[in-house]
């Protein structure tokens, strides 16, 4: 049986398994029939999307159980049937990929934009010469992309319990960090930073109750209608020092761009200028602002000085108990002592029995102590090599 996982993307661009199901047979009947049933199990909300491969059932059983949600094609199924099409053997084949590629997965392409580029591509590939590449571009508005992969419990942990790096502090970029996702808010403080130092509006008007703003995209050299629609009885009051705030850190951060491709000079005059206003908007120094925050002033006379640095043996480390240092003994790795000949966690020098490599002079050495009501003072020799120490028993 044919297994058919429902996948859905949420709001970490991440994606989520709603249920699975296996059917026998793969017609209209049986995914009309499925796609009921999924409807029933979330409450009868539709999603916002269905995105499935160009199966014919599918198709056809799609528009009989949703009524409001957009059916696309999945742009990765229909990628996968490109090098088929067109001929993977083809010595153009890879120019021809990377040129659609570019088309296919600019997310900021316009409409007339794209058909333009397909035209291009059609005078130097003939790709309409193709009945599936004509099948294909006809049906584009249907084209969409697949979710990705992974779960969201810790992230929407993450989101609840931190706050994103704000980069410009303009009031759009400081809401957007409200409102949105951690995710969705990383690809929306890009657009925010981009749009600094090559977004400007050329033009305001309205229209009925919209609000049309022209906008000049400098890199591209394309110009963007923005239209919105103001809901007063529902937004608050705008603080007008907050728009102005917004305002000037725009003009810094396009000053900041300007200046890259600027001498030394200038950045080091730009920075002069800054350190300038701020000295006049906060004259007191950093000893003045403590002193200004405490209510008082140090005193001139030091009674109390710091002590002096001493080092004590063990200083700053935890003492470790003689279970704790046994056992790490213990697993200290082995080495062959060359004295007592055996495999210890001690060498010749520290050997607890020295006179090991002399059978003779260790039995007489154990003879001698037997004795416990006798004190013996031994003098040794041997050889030529006489030990320092003076042993008493």
């Amino acid at each position: 049986m044919a297994f058919t996982p429902f996948t859905g993307v949420d709001h970490h661009k991440r994606s989520v398994t709603f249920c699975g199901v296996l059917v026998a047979h793969e017609d209209a009947d049986s995914f009309k029939w499925v796609f009921t049933h999924f409807l029933a199990a979330m409450g009868g909300k539709e999603p916002n999307y269905i995105i499935t491969d160009q199966d014919p059932a599918i198709l056809k059983a799609v528009p009989l159980v949703f009524k409001t949600a957009c059916h696309r094609y999945c742009m990765w199924h229909i990628m996968n049937k490109v090098p088929s099409k067109y001929g993977v053997t083809r010595d153009d084949y890879s120019v021809f990929v990377k040129k659609l590629n570019a088309i296919i997965w600019d997310e900021d392409i316009e409409a007339a934009e794209f058909d333009a580029k397909w035209e291009e591509i059609d005078r130097e590939d003939n790709v309409n010469k193709i009945d599936w590449f004509q099948e294909m571009y006809a049906k584009r508005k249907q084209w969409r992309d697949g979710p990705a992969k992974t779960h969201t419990e810790k992230i929407d942990n993450c989101n609840r319990h931190t706050f994103p790096i704000i980069s410009t502090h303009l009031a759009i970029e400081v809401h957007g960090a409200q409102v949105y996702s951690h995710r969705l808010f990383e690809e929306f403080q890009e657009e925010v930073k981009y749009s600094i130092g090559t977004c400007k509006s050329r033009g305001f008007t309205e229209c009925d109750s919209l609000e049309v703003t022209t906008v000049r995209d400098a890199n591209k050299d394309i110009n963007y209608e923005v239209t919105y629609c103001p809901a007063t009885e529902d937004v608050d009051i705008i603080d007008g020092k907050q728009v102005a705030m917004s305002v000037m850190w725009s003009e810094i951060h396009q000053t900041v761009g300007m200046l890259m491709g600027k001498l030394k000079n200038d950045v080091d005059n730009f920075s002069s200028l800054i350190r300038q206003f701020k000295e006049k908007l906060s004259p007191l120094n950093k000893q003045q602002q403590l002193e200004k925050i405490l209510g008082c002033s140090p005193s001139q006379e030091i009674t109390i000085l710091p002590p002096k640095k001493s080092k004590n043996k063990g200083s700053g480390k935890r003492m470790l108990s003689m279970k704790t240092k046994a056992v790490a003994l213990e697993r200290k790795p082995k080495r062959m002592c060359k004295n007592c000949k055996r495999l210890a966690n001690h060498d010749k020098r520290n050997c607890p029995n020295p006179f090991a490599e002399h059978p003779a002079l260790s039995q007489s050495l154990r003879l001698l102590t037997s004795d416990n009501d006798t004190k013996y003072e031994i003098n040794v020799f041997i050889g030529k090599a006489i030990f320092p120490q003076k042993l008493n028993y």
